[in-house]
């Protein structure tokens, strides 16, 4: 099953995949870019958060268990400039526990998917993920040009009420 991204983007979206062990990232890199996705890599939590800052991406795919940082660490760190809305990760792990599901989504992970890494599940959750970004994003659009036109619509009544009393 091979998804691409959804046909609403622009532009290609962009996953910046974080993980220690070299062979992880480039059997991701390949199959997202295969699904269309442009991929940047990473090895550690310091160097995601330093990409994350200088170009920050369209979606994080990160490793929990990481020499350093951990992969919860350097999500906290993406949380520190970046909401759930603005920027989605997805935790990727060989732990299974409850409690470190629940503490992924606690620090701010907005999915969690186990390894083995299965790609169509893995892609349903990216696509997944993409298109919340863009409806929030949509969203936000809407809203400021409805406080435009609010602004806009309170200003002329003001100026005929003043009118009016002249």
């Amino acid at each position: 099953m091979n998804m691409v991204p959804h046909p609403s983007f622009e532009r290609k979206s962009r996953i910046l995949v974080v993980d220690d062990v070299e062979d992880n990232r480039i059997v991701l890199q390949r199959q997202l870019q295969r699904s269309g996705f442009e991929v940047t890599l990473c090895e550690d939590g310091v160097a995601a958060l330093a990409e994350v800052s200088a170009n920050p991406p369209d979606l994080v795919i990160l490793d929990w268990m990481m020499p350093n940082l951990s992969g919860l660490d350097t999500l906290k760190g993406i949380r520190e400039h970046f909401d759930a809305n603005g920027l989605p990760v997805i935790m990727c792990t060989a732990r299974d526990e409850e409690s470190s599901i629940g503490a992924a989504m606690d620090a701010g992970a907005n999915d969690y998917v186990q390894k083995p890494i299965r790609m169509p599940v893995l892609l349903a959750r990216i696509s997944s993920q993409l298109i919340r970004k863009a409806a929030v994003e949509a969203l936000g659009v809407i809203n400021t040009d409805l406080e435009e036109t609010l602004a806009q619509r309170t200003r002329l009544l003001f100026e005929q009420r003043i009118a009016e009393q002249k």
